[in-house]
């Protein structure tokens, strides 16, 4: 058995192949330390170079993992933000009512483009922590200006960090995007064989299948975020590029093929003859797992031996394979527990095929001759260029402020909380009150019970860091060690907010207190004012957002349902129609899965809120999470449909699956409108069309319609409930 903290040591280092955290965490310990250290040498320790730090600080940690030219455009636009917002701040701060509406149009700003995109909310932070700052210290016009250099200062000095890290960047972003979905694949099996030996399922059990099932989607959905396909009429030829593009077409289609194999691996449980071949099941399951995570190494690092040790697992997966084909025909099964084995195989082959599609694809891209490094930037480039045409940013204007919308009514309710913590701040003039502010900027969340849960981790997070840190601060050390003790801290605060929110604030506190005594206030007065303003803070986010507008997700589950049962519908037709050959030149059934899935997860989520609300209103949310399960089966069941369909090639099921989809598309909207009485019987009879016995692709086929059938009506059991 290896020695534990050696395999968590291993763990880490093939974490940083995907999410490089402690490069990120190096980097932010530069971006803070680097402006403390250096500048008091040429220019002596003043309260300026504070601001410069946090400068570089804020604008580091930004968590954009594309291209490092655009994270630099984007620190660039960030910097203008803040610099605007604190010379604004210290020009207005001697005024109450001035501050109060500053900090209200700068909250409804920092709402408004936090949800636009992963680095929205460092912007609106970092913003609206500069601002605070700026009407925390009111000064001249031709002071602030002083500052401002010192931000500038800052600024240039967190994107010359980028700069300099270019040349040894760990990997090309888009190929960590693509392990990334490998990664999340292999955490999805892991989790479907933790889950396969257990005698009962509860709803636990199954929330965490279907996050990972989520998380799946979400790294899919932010690679094509980050690297559109390339216009096929393009002038500019890129075949790494291409290359790259197919390999996450594979790997999206790897994880709906396991979909399909948990799915059918469900549909065994409770078999009492499958208990013997129990343990080769869950072998030849482990052994998909380890191929999948070698996949992300090898898709990441693109090293010979990583290569080797890939198609090693592959193999040992094949043999697997090969010995449960083996074990089915030494056995005596039921011809529903034999079918059902068969589909479970067909499925691990499947799998196997997009392994080694994968394997084909890393072939080919070592064996071209142009280089890739320009070729990847360019056409990153060209998107970026493509996302600022004048259309596409109408489109996100009106998406923005379209003022019945959820967001909306969401940056109202930043903007409203933040002003009244501004007002008691300032009214009662408490020291450094401007935490009140900055905590609840952090807490608030679109979600009640997000911001409630943050909350809380927040206050945990920052009484036990004033604890050490005031422990810290009392002892007999000089100036240049509390610098070294800052290094340190600031390491792991940027690698904690990542991986543990409570943890990162605990030791941002630290940071802070260690600050303040490295620029001479510390004190312990000031320390509880600190730990005071953070119990406001976090108290008034909670607060807010009970009292103005919530967004309750009981309301907003009937109308994300009825999303998903559309979007599955439309599934499940491009499915057929692309099997009877009707679908326009170009236009393929994958779109539509990518979108019936997206569907089931925002419904997904909405029910995972709902366990963070009041009691008074999580009522039915296990009804409503069964209804989601139903849902996310449904379209697993049509993934599956499509992969048989694919391999028929006769086009005799053409008129009974158009009688079917007749039928089936009336059971979805009686579903959609509520309807309480829906009639199976016409959609059973039409599955029991003969034409089904006559090959047993045909049999797959039936029997994916038929749990789909099966699903719904589980759905309509649960509306009675």
């Amino acid at each position: 058995m290896r020695f534990q903290p050696i395999k968590q040591f291993n763990t880490i280092l093939q974490q940083e192949y995907l999410e490089p955290t402690i490069s990120w965490s190096i980097r932010v310990v530069l971006a803070l330390n680097v402006p403390l250290i250096v500048f008091p040498l040429f220019l002596g320790f003043s309260y300026h170079i504070i601001w410069a730090a946090f400068g570089a600080y804020i604008l580091t940690l930004i968590d954009y993992r594309g291209s490092h030219y655009r994270k630099m455009l984007i620190q660039g636009v960030e910097a203008i933000l803040i610099l605007i917002a604190a010379i604004i701040g210290m020009n207005i701060g001697g005024s109450v009512t001035l501050s109060v509406i500053g900090m209200f149009v700068i909250g409804v700003f920092a709402a408004l483009i936090r949800n636009w995109s992963d680095y929205g909310s460092t912007i609106g932070v970092g913003v609206g922590f500069f601002y605070l700052f700026g009407i925390s210290n009111p000064t001249s016009f031709g002071e602030s200006l002083v500052y401002g250099k010192y931000i500038f200062y800052g600024a240039l000095w967190a994107i010359t960090i980028i700069f300099i890290s270019f040349p040894f960047s760990a990997s090309n972003p888009m190929r960590r995007s693509i392990a990334t979905i490998w990664k999340k694949n292999t955490d999805y099996l892991d989790a479907v064989l933790e889950n396969y030996l257990d005698t009962e399922i509860d709803n636990q059990d199954l929330r965490n299948i279907t996050s990972r099932e989520i998380e799946i989607r979400a790294a899919i959905d932010k690679s094509i975020e980050l690297f559109n396909r390339r216009k096929e009429n393009s002038r500019f030829k890129a075949e790494h590029y291409d290359q790259m593009i197919e390999a996450r077409k594979v790997a999206a289609y790897f994880g709906a093929s396991a979909r399909v194999v948990h799915e059918e691996l469900f549909a065994l449980r409770g078999h009492a003859s499958l208990q013997n071949s129990q343990s080769i099941i869950y072998k030849t399951i482990s052994a998909l797992s380890q191929a999948s995570a070698r996949l992300s190494i090898v898709i990441f690092t693109f090293r010979g031996e990583d290569l080797t040790m890939a198609k090693v697992r592959i193999k040992r997966f094949e043999i697997a394979v090969r010995i449960l084909k083996k074990t089915l025909k030494e056995q005596n099964w039921s011809e529903e527990e034999l079918f059902a084995l068969k589909q479970l195989v067909s499925s691990l082959e499947q799998c196997y095929d997009y392994l080694q599609n994968s394997i084909d694809l890393i072939h080919e891209k070592l064996n071209f001759k142009r280089s890739n490094y320009f070729e990847n930037y360019k056409l990153s480039f060209n998107h970026f260029i493509a996302g600022l045409q004048p259309r596409v940013i109408l489109q996100i204007v009106r998406e923005v402020f379209n003022i019945d919308s959820q967001q909306f009514k969401y940056s109202l309710r930043v903007g409203l909380g933040l002003a009244l913590s501004v007002f008691i701040f300032k009214f009662f003039q408490i020291d450094h009150g401007h935490w009140i502010a900055l905590t609840l900027l952090i807490v608030i969340q679109p979600y009640y019970g997000a911001t409630r849960k943050k909350g809380f981790e927040r206050i945990i997070g920052t009484v036990a860091g004033i604890i050490v840190g005031g422990a810290i601060m009392l002892l007999p050390i000089k100036h240049e060690t509390f610098v070294v003790i800052l290094i340190f801290i600031s390491f792991f605060v940027a690698y904690y907010l990542r991986n543990n929110y409570k943890v990162g604030v605990f030791f941002v506190t630290i940071m802070m207190v260690v600050m303040m005594q490295l620029s001479k206030q510390g004190s312990w007065d000031l320390i509880w004012w600190r730990v005071l303003s953070t119990l406001i803070g976090s108290a008034l986010a909670i607060l807010i957002s009970f009292a103005f507008w919530p967004i309750w997700e009981k309301q907003r589950f009937p109308s994300l349902l009825n999303h998903s049962f559309n979007q599955n519908l439309f599934f499940l037709n491009q499915v057929v129609l692309s099997y009877e050959k009707k679908l326009p030149p170009g236009v393929t059934w994958h779109k539509s899965r990518r979108l019936s899935e997206a569907a089931n997860n925002n419904l997904f989520a909405c029910v995972q809120r709902m366990y963070e609300e009041p009691q008074t209103h999580q009522r039915e949310i296990d009804v409503h999470f069964a209804k989601v399960g139903s849902n996310v089966r449904i379209s697993r069941e049509i993934t599956s449909l499509a992969f048989g369909l694919e391999k028929i090639a006769s086009d005799k099921l053409a008129p009974v699956l158009d009688e079917y989809m007749e039928e089936i598309q009336i059971i979805f909207y009686k579903h959609m409108q509520r309807d309480g009485q829906i009639d199976f019987k016409k959609a059973r009879t039409i599955l029991q069309n003969p034409v089904f016995a006559e090959d047993p692709l045909f049999q797959a086929v039936q029997v994916d319609l038929e749990k789909i059938v099966f699903e719904l009506e589980a759905l309509q059991a649960f509306r009675g409930k």
